[in-house]
């Protein structure tokens, strides 16, 4: 894992403790400059206690095990705002959006068999994603944020191919 992909998992953690963007300004640059800190800082806070613990864990799952105590760099910080901002944009997702988008979603990305193949892109159980289109379990807002990454890295490939087929 990259320090870019530790950091946006850090901007999305930020966001999933505190949607309202109202995150304490000492974590805030904790969790910018010193990563570990401002880790045990956020997971500590009351508020972390009102969260999504299954998107909690799952975003404190992606961090790697030797996540750097800091300094980040603050060009190296880019990604955690990225995070923040993209998982603002998943719980809005999270309370539009459901099982129907999910099959969708799911089904544009792997076919056929999109369940079990989304349940191992994200990393959770496939029966977990059965809950999910059951209604039996709501889909977390994490959720949405990794399958928007999915479809953007889809298109991308699916551009550099067309572009790779326009050159020959």
């Amino acid at each position: 894992m990259t320090t870019s992909d530790a950091m946006y998992a850090l901007g999305q953690l930020a966001r999933a403790i505190w949607p309202a963007g109202d995150t304490p300004a000492s974590i805030l640059d904790a969790l910018l400059a010193q990563p570990v800190t401002g880790l045990a800082l956020a997971t500590r806070h009351k508020a972390a206690a009102d969260a999504d613990q299954d998107d909690l864990a799952a975003l404190i799952a992606r961090l790697p095990a030797d996540l750097t105590g800091g300094p980040v760099q603050i060009q190296d910080q880019a990604p955690f705002w990225l995070g923040y901002y993209h998982y603002l944009t998943a719980l809005d997702r999270a309370k539009k959006w459901g099982p129907e988008q999910l099959a969708r979603a799911g089904s544009l990305l792997y076919g056929e068999r999109w369940q079990s193949e989304l349940a191992r892109a994200l990393d959770v159980n496939d029966r977990r994603v059965r809950q999910w289109i059951a209604s039996e379990r709501p889909i977390p807002p994490g959720i949405w944020a990794d399958i928007a990454g999915l479809l953007r890295q889809r298109q991308q490939e699916g551009l550099a191919l067309l572009r790779e087929m326009d050159a020959a």
